[in-house]
């Protein structure tokens, strides 16, 4: 940045005209204007506001002097205050999240907008990207959107919550449509237009589809294009405080009974059925167990976590596990059970790695690739290799390549042809993937790294490797 190296904008805070926020080596500054300045004294004062910090539901955040800010005098000219925020570890999006983690966001969202209300204040919007997940569980950290209630408005981010939280969440418990698609697809959320196209005339007799869905959506084509000033009509008509806590109470009954068991899922059951015997089991969590100790890796990613078996031995010596799977049922499981269990370093993500989350929105930098928002020392790919090349038609070569740019340590597992399940992936293709073999896989690995330990599984069907890259000087001669 002009005159401060050391400080950079984030591209995906720009849409609040009140703030913006900066990151200053490990620090993140929100710049805001007077008016927000205002604002969040405001929220400073209330019981809430308090309460909800205690619980760790609220991002820690503190107005800074201005001989503490350390940002180039251009922004300093630009805010009428800064506030410093805890940085949160990891920066994530709701089409990376399950079902449950979207609900558990959508159920803080309005416990705050119910206990700002009730002291004089309201959130302007209603994004889930205003919630990030940490230690296990949601924290809001947009500390900005809290404002001065106007005495006879309407909630204003109703429509928001509706088409960002509510009819993701409900197309996903009533029809088994999996939301992530729906919200990767459209950067605002599932479209009152488009949600009412997907649930059919049977489906207005479901909780809340009539009222949210269908009224929302027949109110939106009378009077979208018209000019008639809806919040002005409202607030001749007398609407007030109590009616919207009445929506917001009934919105928190209705998604705490939304619920998704999972469909047919491949992974769902692993630990029961798994093609391994008792003792490779073992060899193989011992494996992960020595290697992720050994690697003192700080962030580990387990990609094709399954149930996260695996990422909860690696939590046991990491600061940070990402545990993802394209499996969302498998990943809703996982979170489930770090929600219940309180394990507070591993957080579950739905992520295909075939087709990751991409660099995305305004000037494709609105929201970015989990690359450039959290960097792994390690990564775990356990029985994964075949799914990439086999499933995906990705070369082992590009693979390797692949996890070489992203991390300096590896552990892979090499399943074999003569294994049940890379046997059942190829019995209905023709066999063109020359490049699937052991003899590759060490090949390719060589050119990036070396192999600090190996281990062969009784079965004789499937290897682990356990690889960091070269430093410098060294030689590739003792591997």
């Amino acid at each position: 940045m002009s005159g401060d190296p050391g400080s950079a904008v984030d591209t995906g805070s720009f849409r609040d005209r009140d703030g913006r926020i900066y990151s200053h080596g490990d620090r993140i500054i929100r710049g805001i204007s007077a008016n927000a300045l205002a604002e969040f004294k405001k929220l400073e004062s209330t019981a809430f506001y308090t309460r909800f910090l205690q619980n760790g539901q609220l991002v820690e955040s503190k107005l800074l002097k201005p001989e503490n800010v350390q940002l180039s005098p251009e922004i300093m000219q630009q805010w009428a205050g800064f506030i410093e925020h805890r940085r949160i570890p990891v920066i994530t999006y709701a089409y990376e999240w399950t079902f449950s983690m979207l609900r558990d966001a959508a159920l803080l969202q309005l416990d705050l907008l119910e206990a700002a209300l009730q002291e004089g204040m309201t959130l302007k919007d209603a994004s889930p990207y205003n919630i990030q997940f940490d230690g296990g569980k949601p924290v809001f950290i947009d500390i900005a959107s809290f404002e001065t209630l106007p005495a006879g408005a309407p909630w204003a981010a109703y429509r928001q919550f509706c088409e960002m939280f509510l009819f993701p969440l409900m197309l996903q418990a009533y029809k088994g449509i999996h939301f992530q698609p729906l919200m990767r697809s459209g950067i605002d959320g599932v479209g009152v237009q488009t949600a009412a196209k997907l649930f059919g005339f049977r489906d207005r007799l479901r909780a809340g589809v009539f009222s949210h869905v269908w009224l929302q959506a027949k109110l939106d084509r009378r009077y979208g294009n018209t000019q008639q000033n809806v919040r002005s009509d409202l607030k001749k008509a007398g609407f007030n405080q109590a009616m919207i806590l009445a929506n917001v109470r009934k919105l928190g009954k209705l998604i705490k009974k939304l619920s998704w068991q999972g469909e047919d899922s491949e992974w769902g059951g692993y630990e029961e059925f798994h093609n391994y015997s008792k003792s490779d089991h073992r060899l193989k969590e011992m494996f992960i167990h020595d290697s992720v100790a050994g690697s003192e890796a700080g962030v580990v990613w387990d990609i094709g976590c399954n149930t996260g078996q695996f990422a909860k031995i690696a939590a046991q010596h990491a600061d940070y596990v990402l545990a993802m799977d394209l499996d969302h049922f498998t990943v809703e499981r996982l979170y489930r059970d770090t929600r219940e269990t309180g394990i507070k370093n591993i957080l579950p993500l739905v992520q295909n790695i075939a087709d990751p989350s991409p660099d995305w929105g305004w000037r494709n930098r609105e929201r970015l690739d989990l690359s450039k928002r959290i960097r792994p020392d390690m990564v775990l790919c356990l029985a994964l290799i075949h799914h990439v090349v086999i499933s995906a038609n990705v070369p082992m070569e590009e693979f390797v390549s692949w996890l070489a740019e992203l991390s300096d340590q590896v552990v892979i597992e090499y399943v074999s042809r003569s294994d049940d399940k890379v046997k059942a992936l190829l019995r209905n293709k023709d066999d063109r993937y020359s490049d699937y073999s052991r003899t590759e896989l060490e090949k390719h690995l060589g050119k990036y790294f070396r192999i600090v330990r190996q281990q062969a599984m009784e079965s004789g069907n499937r290897y682990l490797y356990w690889c960091a890259r070269f430093e410098a000087g060294l030689d590739n001669s003792h591997r």
